[in-house]
């Protein structure tokens, strides 16, 4: 749950999230004050503050000697300016930042949910239902992101929060700005977690949006086995399977199974895109196939009408100025009256190639003959004949 004002002020001390906040933390940083401590990383510490109209907030203070990097700063600006542009439903959004304070931080919306690798301790692997919730969302975050211009690189299970507003991807502590379609060198303040990388960042070759996808198949496939792909063992086993070993997915059904497989080739340049991966999750759906109520009522051809729009688009197209690509798909059948047609999904003249044409409307049909008097013919009214 998004902490509001009133919640904030509703919410007694005691039951603030976090641990409280030891001898040598600060008590505000500039004009939040902070609760108590939610956690650590690699770039600083994270606190549970609290804005001036009562707002609780996520603060992360960046690490003393990170903040006298002026590289690091200078990398700390874009990265702040390419994350506001980050779609807000699907991560933390970014309130405030001060990349030239005395101390550096960073302010994002506070999201009140269960960390995945908390909700899969308590509960093992997720139901079905929930697991495509999960690969739906967290690509969502991913496709946002990249749009954005941003590499997450520490996509991992305590970076995924499930809220009750959906799964959101949060902590942009080691996330990168490339330009669209090139890569990022690594650095030396943001390396990655242990068993959480994709197999360029754990050789230190230059990283582009492909890494998360390959973290995105990591996250699927422990969400929905309880495991890990590559196993157990110390990091740098782990790390040696990652770069050359297959990953287990037994227990994943289709079409999870094939995605994650895909998401998880060792080449970058081979994987689906966070868009591909989202638009195939929305258009097949959990079974592989097509809603039946879908094909039932022939509205296969109309979703993908949806996928296609400009509301879809502001999510999912291309970078902007490219032209929508416009994908048609229809259950087999679709639109045919009889035996399939001929020339069905291999541009048959009439239609575009590999799209059935929209089934043509019923005929109207002739009004029912009427008895003398007005009554229908057939009875229907009471004390009518045989129906």
């Amino acid at each position: 749950m998004t902490e509001d004002v009133a919640g904030a002020a509703r919410r007694p001390a005691s039951e603030l999230p976090g641990d409280p906040l030891a001898a040598h933390d600060p008590h505000r940083i500039g004009p939040y004050s902070l609760l108590s401590r939610l956690g650590a990383g690699g770039m600083g510490t994270v606190y549970l503050g609290r804005g001036t109209a009562g707002r609780l907030v996520a603060v992360k203070v960046i690490r003393p000697d990170l903040a006298a990097d002026e590289e690091f700063r200078r990398r700390f600006r874009q990265e702040v300016a390419a994350a506001r542009r980050v779609a807000p439903f699907c991560t933390a959004e970014v309130l405030d930042a001060d990349p030239d304070a005395a101390a550096p931080y960073l302010v994002t919306e506070f999201i009140d949910g269960l960390r995945l690798d908390q909700a899969i301790a308590r509960g093992g692997p997720l139901m079905s239902s929930t697991l495509t919730g999960l690969a739906v969302g967290v690509a969502t975050a991913l496709t946002a992101i990249h749009r954005a211009g941003l590499v997450h690189r520490d996509l991992k299970p305590s970076n995924v929060l499930l809220s009750l507003s959906g799964p959101r991807v949060i902590d942009f502590g080691i996330a990168q700005a490339v330009a669209h379609g090139s890569k990022a060198k690594p650095t030396s303040w943001g390396f990655g977690s242990a068993g959480w990388m994709a197999p360029e960042q754990i050789n230190g070759l230059p990283i582009g949006p492909a890494a998360d996808v390959f973290t995105w198949g990591i996250l699927m496939a422990y969400a929905g086995t309880g495991r890990h792909p590559f196993g157990e063992g110390k990091d740098i086993d782990l790390a040696y399977r990652t770069v050359s070993g297959a990953p287990d997915l037994a227990g994943l059904v289709s079409p999870l199974h094939e995605l994650v497989s895909a998401a998880l080739a060792k080449d970058p340049d081979v994987r689906p895109s966070a868009r591909d991966l989202l638009l195939a999750l929305v258009e097949r759906g959990p079974s592989g196939g097509f809603d039946p109520s879908e094909e039932l009522l022939g509205l296969a051809a109309d979703k993908a009408d949806v996928m296609a729009s400009p509301a879809a688009a502001a999510l999912t197209g291309p970078e902007a100025g490219a032209a929508l690509p416009r994908t048609r798909v229809a259950p087999p059948g679709y639109g045919a009256t009889g035996s399939r047609p001929a020339g069905y999904g291999d541009g048959a003249a009439g239609a575009p190639s590999g799209i059935v044409p929209p089934r043509p409307p019923p005929p109207p049909r002739a009004p029912r003959p009427r008895r003398p008097g007005g009554a229908p013919r057939g009875g229907g009214g009471r004390g009518g004949g045989p129906p």
